[in-house]
C-alpha cells in the first residue's frame, strides 16, 4: 500500500513538471533560437494566415533571429511600421532587402511587420508580425551566508546593597564618625526581676523567714 502511494505522488509531480507551460525563456539567455520563418521558404503562402499562424505559435526573445530565405527577383523582404503592414502598403518602409537569404537578429523588444511588396502577394498573405519578449538574464543565485550572530542581551547591572558615603569630618586629622547601632538586649524571663533591687530584697525575704522558722520551733518546745 506504501509503495502505491508513493508511486501514485512520483506520477502526479511528473504530470505537474510536464504539463505547466514554459513562458519560452531558457536558462542560458546568451544563446538564441534561430528561426527560419515560415520553417520553409518566404513567399505566398498557401492560406491568407500561414505565417500569423506560425508566428502566434513561437515565443520570440531578445538574442534570437530569424531567417526570410527567398529567390531575389521573384521576392523581398521590407520592414513597415504597423499601418502599412495592416493596408499593405509600401511608402515609407523601414528597411528594405532585395535578396535572401536574410538574416535579423532580435535586439530589442517590441513588435516589429515584414511584408513582401511585390503585386498583391502582401494581401495574399506574405506578411508577418514579430512579437519580441524581454527574458530576463539568468543571474547566479547568491551563496548562503552564515547569518549575523545575534549579539547576548545586555545583563543588567547586579543590585548591590546600598552603603551611604561617608561624610568626611571638619578635622581632617580626625576618622570620620560612623554610627553604630548596638543590638537591643535580648530579655529573659526568669520569674523574678533582676537587677541590685531586687538582690537585697531577695536577702530581706531570707533574714525574716529564718526569724520566724526559729520563732515557730521555739513555740513547740515549749509547748512540749
Amino acid at each position: 500500500m506504501a509503495v502505491h502511494k508513493e508511486f501514485c505522488i512520483i506520477l502526479a509531480v511528473m504530470v505537474v513538471v510536464l504539463v505547466v507551460p514554459s513562458n519560452g525563456c531558457s536558462q542560458n539567455g546568451s544563446r538564441g533560437v534561430r528561426y527560419s520563418v515560415g520553417d520553409a521558404f518566404w513567399a505566398i503562402p498557401p492560406i491568407v494566415g500561414y505565417y500569423s499562424n506560425w508566428s502566434s505559435n513561437h515565443f520570440f526573445k531578445i538574442g534570437d533571429s530569424l531567417v526570410f530565405d527567398f529567390e531575389a527577383g521573384r521576392f523581398n523582404l521590407l520592414q513597415v511600421t504597423k499601418q502599412e503592414y495592416d493596408s499593405c502598403t509600401a511608402y515609407k518602409p523601414l528597411k528594405v532587402f532585395y535578396s535572401g537569404p536574410v538574416n535579423i537578429p532580435l535586439r530589442e523588444k517590441g513588435v516589429f511587420y515584414y511584408m513582401c511588396n511585390i503585386s498583391n502577394y502582401c494581401s495574399l498573405g506574405q506578411k508577418i508580425s514579430i512579437a519580441v519578449n524581454e527574458c530576463p538574464c539568468a543571474t547566479p543565485s547568491p551563496s548562503p551566508s552564515s547569518p549575523p550572530r545575534a549579539s547576548p542581551p545586555p545583563v543588567p547591572p547586579s543590585s548591590s546593597p546600598h552603603i551611604p558615603a561617608l561624610q568626611p569630618s571638619p578635622d581632617n586629622s580626625q576618622p570620620p564618625y560612623v554610627q553604630v547601632t548596638s543590638p537591643a538586649p535580648s530579655t529573659v524571663d526568669n520569674g523574678s526581676p533582676e537587677g541590685p533591687s531586687n538582690s537585697a530584697a531577695l536577702i530581706h525575704k531570707g533574714v525574716l523567714l529564718g526569724w520566724l522558722s526559729q520563732l515557730v520551733l521555739l513555740l513547740i518546745l515549749g509547748v512540749v
